[in-house]
């Protein structure tokens, strides 16, 4: 039973990473070096901008709303609706926030904003909508989901020549994927606004979640989102190079922690103090040796895409990428304690990673520029992980004292 188990835990896995691989591939090694080819690097700047806003807010309440469905679906009922409600709440808010966003650039155009809006609620909607696969831990259609978003994105970057327009290119990749859930799946179906009896508790859970992913999100995106606002026309594309292979690494901890979660949902057992420690000690090796490996990718991909920036890239390579490394073990450490703690412990968490962000990264950004955010991000992203351990041994501690 227990080789099943293992043998299903490792084909799910590599049905989710291969369809998120295919998704952050085109996007990655097509999109971005295509805009930055087509636009130029300024231009790049805002484009990376505005996908910064999109992804710090999809991870935050798309994710925020995905994650609480899933902890919701072991504890208590929910319906459709409860999560509808949230986002349609959440709609309102991207409003502001794209609205925001344009203020900062000095940019007035309703098509702009209109196009953004439609992409940041699209990627919202589709960072909530795989949760349809991970409940029922159907990773084959979960990877032909991320399929279908490469698909959109390379057709996007087909008919740019017509559209001249990015906004496009992301939005054909999402509206395949919400197209094929509205399909196939059931979260769309029968009544979308009926709402369970656990209603309050369930929105609760699914704010507390959002603002937890709101507080330590924002350092994944604050590189494209600050780096405009406190740098020379470029800098934003230039430190988004140098991180290019560590953001590939930090992106997969979608599948992996969406395999994971599936599947501790499902086991009963506890988890002892020993099998945390071991836990602990493989994420490590493997940190050490990705940003081994992140760096040797680094200097043959970044020359490929960007070659008229990897002379400036490539001084930051280590740096950045380690910091990604850190920030992709948090993120997996945190779902593992999710199982045996309370949802508060990642709101504390997102409380004391904020607090160190402006404490450290802020000043760090405005003194030294980008080796100021290079290894701002790798201190608060190292802090970020021991905290994480140092809560999980507490709740396990608590756990057998109970």
């Amino acid at each position: 039973m227990k080789i099943e188990t293992i043998k299903r835990f490792i084909l799910d896995l590599v049905y989710g990473t291969a369809g998120l691989i295919a998704m952050n591939g085109v996007m990655q090694f097509v999109v971005t070096p295509f805009l930055n080819n087509r636009l130029g690097a300024a231009n790049c700047d805002i484009f990376l901008f505005f996908m910064a806003l999109v992804g710090f807010m999809a991870s935050a309440f798309g994710s925020g709303a995905n994650y609480a469905r899933m902890t919701i679906s072991t504890r208590r009922e929910s319906e459709n609706g409860d999560y509808n409600y949230f986002l349609l709440f959440v709609a309102i808010l991207s409003a502001i926030v794209t609205t925001a966003g344009m203020t900062l650039l000095n940019i007035h155009s309703i098509l702009t904003f209109i196009l953004v809006y439609v992409v940041m609620m699209a990627t919202i909607l589709r960072y909530y909508s795989d949760v349809e696969y991970r409940l029922n831990t159907n990773y084959k259609q979960f990877f032909i989901y991320y399929m279908l978003i490469a698909c959109g994105y390379l057709v996007g970057v087909a008919v740019f020549p017509l559209t001249k327009s990015w906004q496009i290119i992301i939005l054909l990749g999402e509206s395949f994927a919400l197209l094929f859930v509205v399909i196939k799946g059931k979260i769309y179906r029968g009544k979308l606004w009926k709402r369970s009896k656990n209603f309050k508790e369930n929105i609760k859970t699914m704010f507390s979640l959002s603002f937890a992913y709101c507080l330590s999100d924002f350092v994944s995106y604050t590189d494209r989102i600050l780096i405009p606002l406190f740098a020379h026309e470029g800098a934003s594309t230039t430190f988004y190079v140098a991180t290019l292979v560590g953001k590939i690494v930090a992106l997969l901890t979608t599948p992996l922690n969406g395999v994971i979660i599936g599947h501790l949902s499902k086991y009963k057992g506890n988890i002892t103090k020993k099998m945390f420690a071991t836990i602990t000690s493989g994420l490590l090796v493997v940190a050490f040796f990705v940003i081994g490996a992140s760096m040797i990718a680094s200097h043959i991909l970044v020359p490929l895409l960007y070659p008229d920036l990897y002379s400036e890239a490539k001084k930051l390579f280590l740096v950045a990428n380690a910091s990604q490394v850190f920030f992709f073990l948090s993120n997996t450490m945190m779902v593992i304690v999710l199982r045996f703690t309370h949802e508060k412990y990642q709101l504390y968490l997102g409380i004391i990673y904020a607090i160190l962000f402006f404490l450290i990264v802020v000043p760090g950004i405005m003194w030294y520029g980008l080796w100021g955010i290079a290894y701002g991000l790798l201190i608060i992203n190292s802090l970020k992980f021991l905290i994480i351990t140092a809560m999980g041994f507490y709740g396990i501690r608590k756990k057998e004292k109970e």
